[in-house]
């Protein structure tokens, strides 16, 4: 049994798709993360960082950080074959691309969506905004590049839990008709993950479908 804490559209829909995905039974925790209202000193027990999601697992560890979790999902279930197994040549390629999805796209977004946390002078937020969307426009580039080589999924013919973490942050561009006309392999990729029977129940649950 899991307990999931999320916020509609947010870092949680990766996990939350996850769930779906391996049928596991779970629970979800809504939380509230607009603007500065601050948080259930509850929940800051269970994650002092005040984001989500968090995963509480029954009779084991609680862990936030959405890569994370969606990994650590993937390597529970591994009758869904959502992650190559350990001895598996596309392991590495598996982290890879979560790593860079998380590290270098999310961070990107980070930038974008507060522009003003990463400056002590507010006068250089549009600024660091214009910046971080050089950054994921070219990381998205990228990525179309590589689908192109190699698609329809990031593992060649293999869906993975690294492309619903794709998908995830592929809804985050506006506007999405811009991201998809630039970059043709990304959205056929995002498109069949969007397909995807649990992926489409985790839309639906985020009121995005």
């Amino acid at each position: 049994m899991y307990t999931l804490f999320y916020s509609p559209g947010s870092a949680s829909m990766a996990p939350h798709a996850m769930l779906e995905e391996i049928g596991a039974k779970y629970a979800l925790e809504r939380i509230d993360i607009s603007g500065d209202k601050p948080r259930d000193p509850e929940y800051l027990k269970l994650n002092p960082l005040g984001r989500v999601p968090t995963l509480v697992i029954a009779g084991g560890e609680t862990i936030y950080e959405s890569a994370a979790i969606t990994m650590h999902l993937a390597d529970r279930h591994p009758e869904a074959k959502l992650a190559p197994a350990i001895s598996d040549p596309l392991r590495g390629p598996y982290y890879q691309w979560l790593a860079h999805l998380t590290n270098t796209l999310q961070e990107g977004y980070l930038l974008f969506f507060y522009p003003d946390l990463n400056t002590t002078r507010p006068e250089q937020a549009p600024g660091i905004k214009d910046k971080a969307l050089t950054r994921i426009d070219g990381v998205w580039n990228n990525l179309d590049q590589a689908l192109g080589r190699r698609g329809p999924y990031l593992l060649g013919e293999r869906c993975s839990a690294a492309d619903i973490y794709m998908h995830m942050l592929y809804t985050w561009y506006e506007p999405a008709a811009a991201l998809a006309a630039r970059c043709p392999h990304v959205a056929r990729c995002a498109d069949l993950v969007a397909q995807r029977p649990a992926v489409k129940r985790m839309l639906q649950q985020n009121d995005m479908a």
